[in-house]
């Protein structure tokens, strides 16, 4: 001590001083559990039949990289701008956070991208092309699916397309007021970018046989849809003003002119039967009856144009089937109707309709319209042997993809594949993959099982491409449970506005609904949970008591020789990336 007072020396004498470091104590050794950092699957995810990464596409546009956040869904999806309109949507049925307020609006964010991001498609183009050439009949969304990413993978592909223009029944049977056509226009030339050539005005099987196809391309993918209307199986279905759904659609998005009248009939619950209705609404008819043997809650058709429908004046006889078909001169002018209740639920899971005795009545109409159904064309595949079912249908492996003949396969609605979109987008990609591994000899269920999202058959094309650069565990989905709620303030979901008002709907084939504004969609994106993907928001860095959590430039590590195991950064991980498992600690 002197008289500038006490110092650190004369500290270091009276009071006990540690100069050493707490490294020397590997307090991970008392540890039983330790924790794991690994991204993981949002259960949105699991539930797209596409296998979209949605929750990896929200934390990029959350950063503001919304042209990544588009190449993620593009890891995928082809059609982002098809589905982000005309999608049944299944992942915002099991969003996490339809427990906490409401689903994210996960289809609206999915066309945002598309209509505002950028694609660069030569990043998709592969280092090495490959010498089989692959043809693909057929350009709906399986076809289209399916050349994206063998063009991808590196194959010579060709679609053969029997209409005027590419689409299938993207563009022929899905009216414009609901998909416009510039918006599949753009997706399909981003598929030619890749070097995918389209022949349109070949039908094979009449332009071309496919045992010729089979001689000029080393593998063919069946891509034939289901553009034949099914019949009511009632006398006098050949009558004048009586059409299928799918005929109709069709001849009115070839650009022909179809007189029905004002009162017309509609036979069907699903979306080609709403399609239709409104459709006809737009051309000029006034009086329209949707005529469907359940309630509204078993429709197929989406709710919301079912809502649509029912705002443009459209009426709905629910609980109805018609019984036959009444004529004036040769032409129809009225269906006969049964009223229906329902039993036990059939196959579907639905529950089946009955007909209640002596409840007749009689809905006068100058056309209807039967939208009950479509099956494929498909005879022309028995040339090769190819099996079909009795109602058309190609028969095939759901896993594989497979014909009964080799190096022949098939997907989408023609091969049986669930009647929507996203699932024959799903259907091609597998049928891809079945392609790829033909090729080089590899078991194509192993590579499914490899890559497989979840426990639906959906899986990951980024993640088969390049796994080792793609670290996520692919089974594991991330319940609500596991959400740490309390980051996450609560927040209204932001829908797609309506452009144009009912009345004036029904004389124009404008698009009926605007893309979420540019200014509130930063609202919504922040809204995801963004379950099972890291955003590096540091919790666990800031919170770990051990500071045995080291960030670096590309994520975080777990130093487990000081990790005593006390699951905090667990419990606090808002999106349940890190978990505990059992396991001694130690050996970093």
């Amino acid at each position: 001590m002197n008289g500038h007072g006490i110092t650190i020396e004369d500290i270091k004498k009276i009071v006990p001083f540690s100069q050493g470091s707490t490294e020397i104590f590997l307090t991970g050794l008392w540890s039983s559990r330790k924790p794991i950092h690994l991204d993981k699957t949002s259960p949105c995810r699991q539930a797209c039949p596409v296998g979209n990464d949605i929750s990896r596409a929200f934390y990029e546009a959350s950063m503001g990289h919304y042209d990544e956040a588009l190449r993620i869904f593009r890891q995928d999806n082809p059609l982002p701008g098809v589905c982000g309109r005309v999608c049944y949507h299944p992942c915002e049925s099991q969003c996490n956070r339809k427990y906490y307020d409401e689903a994210v609006n996960i289809r609206g964010f999915e066309r945002f991208l598309a209509d505002n991001g950028k694609v660069d498609i030569g990043r998709e183009r592969p280092a090495l092309l490959r010498k089989e050439k692959v043809a693909i009949v057929g350009s709906g969304p399986a076809g289209l699916s399916a050349a994206y990413h063998l063009a991808r993978l590196g194959f010579s592909v060709t679609i053969l397309e029997a209409l005027p223009m590419a689409g299938g029944m993207l563009r022929y049977g899905i009216p414009e007021y609901r998909l416009p056509k510039g918006i599949l226009d753009k997706e399909i030339s981003y598929i030619q970018e890749l070097g995918v050539e389209i022949k349109t005005g070949v039908t094979v099987g009449k332009d071309l046989s496919l045992s010729e196809t089979r001689k000029d391309y080393q593998a063919i993918f069946l891509a034939i849809g289901a553009h034949s209307g099914m019949q009511l199986g009632l006398e006098g279905e050949d009558l004048l003003g009586v059409m299928d759904g799918i005929t109709y659609l069709r001849t009115i998005n070839l650009g022909k002119k179809v007189r029905l009248g004002k009162k017309i009939a509609v036979i069907g619950g699903g979306n080609t039967a709403i399609d239709c209705a409104r459709t006809a609404r737009r051309l000029g008819a006034k009086d329209i009856t949707v005529i469907y043997r359940r309630t509204r809650a078993e429709m197929p058709a989406l709710a919301e144009d079912v809502d649509g429908l029912e705002r443009e004046g459209i009426k709905i006889e629910l609980l109805a089937a018609p019984k036959r078909l009444i004529s004036e001169n040769g032409k129809i002018s009225g269906v006969e109707c049964l009223r229906m209740k329902l039993g036990e639920a059939d196959t579907t899971g639905r529950p089946s309709p009955f007909p209640v005795e002596g409840s007749e009545f009689i809905v006068p109409v100058d056309a209807m319209i039967a939208a009950i159904g479509q099956a494929p064309e498909a005879a022309f595949v028995k040339e090769l042997g190819i099996s079909i079912s009795k109602n058309n249908v190609i028969q095939i492996s759901s896993e594989t993809t497979a014909t009964s003949v080799d190096g022949v396969f098939a997907g989408g609605d023609g091969a049986g594949t669930k009647a929507f979109v996203a699932d024959a987008i799903a259907s091609g990609k597998l049928g891809a993959l079945a392609v790829y591994c033909y090729f080089e000899g590899k078991d194509v269920k192993k590579e499914l099982k490899n890559h497989q999202i979840g426990n639906q058959q959906s899986f990951s094309f980024q993640h088969f491409l390049n796994p080792k650069h793609y670290p996520v565990d692919l089974k594991k989905v991330v319940p609500y449970e596991k959400i740490n709620t309390l980051c996450f303030p609560h927040g209204v979901r932001h829908n797609n506005p309506e452009s144009v008002p009912p009345k004036e709907a029904v004389k124009t084939f404008r698009e009926g609904t605007s893309g979420i504004e540019a200014s509130r969609m930063p609202f919504e994106i922040y809204r995801c949970f963004k379950c099972g993907t890291c955003t590096h928001c540091d919790l666990c860095f800031l919170l770990c008591p051990d500071i045995s959590i080291i960030k670096g430039t590309d994520g975080y590590t777990i130093k487990t020789d000081f990790c005593k195991g006390c699951g905090q950064c667990a419990t606090t991980c808002p999106r349940n990336v890190i978990e505990m498992v059992e396991g001694p600690g130690g050996n970093t």
